[in-house]
């Protein structure tokens, strides 16, 4: 089993770093590709970190983590799980293309899935204080800020709901209600693994 596990992160890394680089070959190839604006979008760097999380997981499976590596895992674990929620409940319905490629539905769907499905699987063994739910904000809060300022000053937002020309209050009603459901599933990630904590003295299975 834990082999197998170790094998399917891997897999879905690659699978998600894959999406990401077609992705990019495809803005390349249509000349419309800008460093600052592809790597603006929440969803490709999520999917960048849930790579990360994935593949130092991967590394640690059926062992003790370091807390770092847990706390990254949450991070990504909630991250994704946003970005696949405002996807098809927000901008899906808004956009032109369509969202059965096999890129789209994996860095809009699969990746979120994956990650969800990791961590409730094999979680951390010693349960995450909800006082440190803070750490899961930091990254969403500097990226909305960014956001923000690129938008107000040169115009380019990642998404439409973020656009300055639909009124100050429309976009802070918004990055209300994404603080919110950060806060709500931040929260729940770190509840979960309250219900799977292995005691300190609990064997541990470390089959390669």
């Amino acid at each position: 089993m834990t082999r197998a596990w170790r094998v399917g992160r891997v897999l879905v890394a690659l699978l998600m770093l894959a999406a990401v680089v077609r992705l990019l070959v495809d803005s390349i190839q249509d000349g419309d590709f800008v460093f600052w604006n592809f790597f603006g979008y929440f969803t490709i760097q999520n999917n960048l970190i849930g790579v990360a999380a994935l593949l130092i997981s991967a590394g640690y499976t059926g062992l003790a983590r370091p807390q770092w590596v847990e706390y990254l895992r949450a991070c990504a674990t909630t991250y994704l799980f946003i970005v696949v929620t405002v996807y098809w409940t927000l901008l899906m319905p808004m956009s032109e293309d369509s969202p059965w490629t096999w890129t789209n539905l994996v860095v809009h769907g699969i990746s979120g899935v994956a990650l969800v499905v990791d961590w409730l699987v094999e979680g951390p063994r010693e349960r995450l204080p909800l006082r440190r739910v803070w750490v899961v904000l930091a990254y969403p809060t500097l990226w909305l800020a960014v956001s923000l300022v690129r938008g107000a000053a040169d115009g380019w937002v990642p998404y439409p709901f973020l656009d300055p020309a639909n009124g100050y209050a429309s976009v802070a009603v918004y990055v209300g209600v994404i603080f919110v459901v950060g806060v709500l599933v931040g929260s729940a990630v770190f509840v979960t693994t309250r219900w799977r904590r292995i005691s300190p003295g609990a064997a541990v299975d470390s089959a390669p």
